[in-house]
């Protein structure tokens, strides 16, 4: 779901829901596009982390530029920037620091869902069917762009067609309290039951 829809949407929902919406259209794809398009058989992985860390400065730029972004969102964009930064200027230390940062990634990332889910958001059927929505038009806007540019359309599908549960979840959280991220966390039980079948299939 583009940006600007989502704004517009939100406006007609009720705040909690809105702040998940455009939370989620901020958010960058999903950080393991490229090992689920790799687990699930696709062959362009390179193709899919080129275009998520598309997504990822674009995210950046779009909450840097928010006025209403609140301090944890702005240490979100900058640890992006920060990692890239050094990711690509400094290849030995990055190769050296892998390990320790991926599980530490995975720790913040449990923590942030953890935390987020004990904080019992309302999760109704309004809220499903704003998040199962913004799900199926991401995906679809990726996969048609896709086909019409005769790109592999899993790679496309998995770095942009998809948000990036964790950041989503803590811009969520930042900008309109624990009810506003019940969109971001029903999005990505979707997107997780997709990518399982997925892998599963290939198995």
């Amino acid at each position: 779901m583009s940006v600007p829809l989502a704004f517009a949407v939100a406006g007609r929902l009720d705040a909690a829901t809105g702040a998940g919406l455009v939370a989620l259209a901020l958010a960058p794809g999903a950080l393991v596009a490229p090992a689920v398009v790799s687990a699930a058989g696709g062959r362009r992985a390179d193709m899919a982390g080129a275009l998520l860390l598309g997504t990822v400065v674009l995210s950046f730029v779009l909450v840097v530029t928010r006025p209403e972004g609140s301090a944890l969102a702005l240490t979100a964009a900058q640890a992006f920037a920060v990692a890239s930064v050094v990711a690509g200027a400094m290849p030995t230390v990055r190769d050296r620091l892998l390990a320790p940062l991926r599980w530490g990634g995975h720790l913040a990332a449990l923590a942030v869902i953890g935390l987020a889910i004990a904080g019992a958001p309302r999760i109704d059927i309004g809220t499903v069917i704003v998040a199962s929505a913004a799900v199926v038009l991401t995906l679809g806007s990726a996969a048609a762009v896709a086909l019409a540019l005769r790109r592999d359309v899993l790679s496309a599908v998995a770095a942009v067609g998809t948000r990036d549960p964790v950041v989503a979840t803590a811009l969520a959280w930042s900008t309109g309290g624990s009810d506003a991220t019940a969109v971001p966390l029903v999005s990505a039980a979707i997107l997780g039951i997709v990518a399982g079948a997925l892998v599963i299939r290939r198995r």
